[in-house]
């Protein structure tokens, strides 16, 4: 080799020799913390890597506790208490919770719900059985009709017929009364109306009339509802992904929030059944945009 080039090239090689290491390595740490392990925790953290390899991830159980350093991004995932971590110490916490209502009381610098917004769902409604009618919601008692509206505007209001169950004897009497003279039921994250004992009777019913039931989530879609949004562990995993480079970025938080990244789900049986015309996801998620 030639003397000059061979001089240039060691001090080329000392000069990245002198570089800090940290230049090479990850950005920074996040670490999923769960009570307990699940497979759905370990799919979380494949699509994390997936969208993101500028980090490096770990998991921490109860069973199976990690040293966490202070600097890293720690997501408490799911709503269960976990014991085995002190986030008090952690700065950079965020929480991945199924309600905004579990959501409330973490002392987290942000969260990210997973439960469809009710907005949204309202839009879905809206596209998939346009119409002039009123859409009919069904809620406990005043409180959750009053928590409902703070996430709705004025104009969307307008749209909803709002049934109270508490003010019934029972939830057939609040069924009839909100399925008349509406084209829709518009099914919402609350579990006091929407659970394992009434929700057999409530997909009867409205099929009796020939009115769909949208959302209020996936596992009701399973039930017989007939479509929902939903986000699934790739959007969760994106959207994790936005809120850490977003605040590593520019030291600022994005807002608690719902997960803005979404699929709309449909259950065909229902669209047979009642002769509803499946649209195209591609073209509704575009006009849900455009809403």
């Amino acid at each position: 080799m030639d003397a000059k080039y061979f001089i240039l090239f060691c001090i080329k090689l000392l000069l990245f020799m002198a570089l800090p290491w940290s230049l090479f390595a990850a950005q920074g740490n996040i670490v999923l913390v769960a009570e307990k392990n699940s497979p759905a925790l370990n799919k979380l953290l494949i699509h994390l890597k997936k969208t993101n390899d500028d980090f490096s991830y770990q998991i921490s159980i109860a069973k199976n506790p990690i040293v966490i350093p202070i600097d890293s991004y720690v997501i408490a995932i799911g709503a269960n208490p976990i014991t085995h971590v002190d986030f008090a110490r952690y700065p950079n916490r965020i929480a991945v919770m199924l309600t905004a209502k579990q959501a409330e009381n973490a002392d987290m610098a942000t969260s990210i719900f997973i439960e469809p917004p009710l907005k949204r769902q309202l839009k879905l409604a809206n596209l998939l059985v346009p119409g002039s009618k009123k859409i009919g919601l069904l809620v406990s008692d005043e409180q959750d009709k009053k928590s409902v509206f703070t996430t709705l505007t004025d104009e969307e209001k307008t749209m909803l017929k709002v049934v109270n169950v508490a003010e019934h004897d029972n939830i057939n009497q609040a069924l009839f009364h909100v399925l008349k003279n509406t084209r829709l039921l518009l099914g919402h994250y609350n579990n006091e109306v929407y659970n394992a004992q009434n929700i057999k009777n409530i997909l009867i019913t409205s099929y009796r009339q020939r009115k769909v039931l949208i959302g209020p989530s996936r596992a009701y879609l399973k039930a017989g509802s007939f479509s929902t949004t939903f986000s699934d562990l790739s959007h969760i995993a994106f959207r994790i992904t936005e809120v850490v480079k977003h605040h590593k970025n520019t030291g600022q938080w994005l807002k608690a929030d719902y997960n803005p990244h979404y699929r709309i789900l449909f259950n065909s049986q229902v669209a047979r059944s009642l002769n509803i015309r499946m649209l195209d996801e591609k073209l509704l998620l575009q006009k849900m945009g455009e809403i």
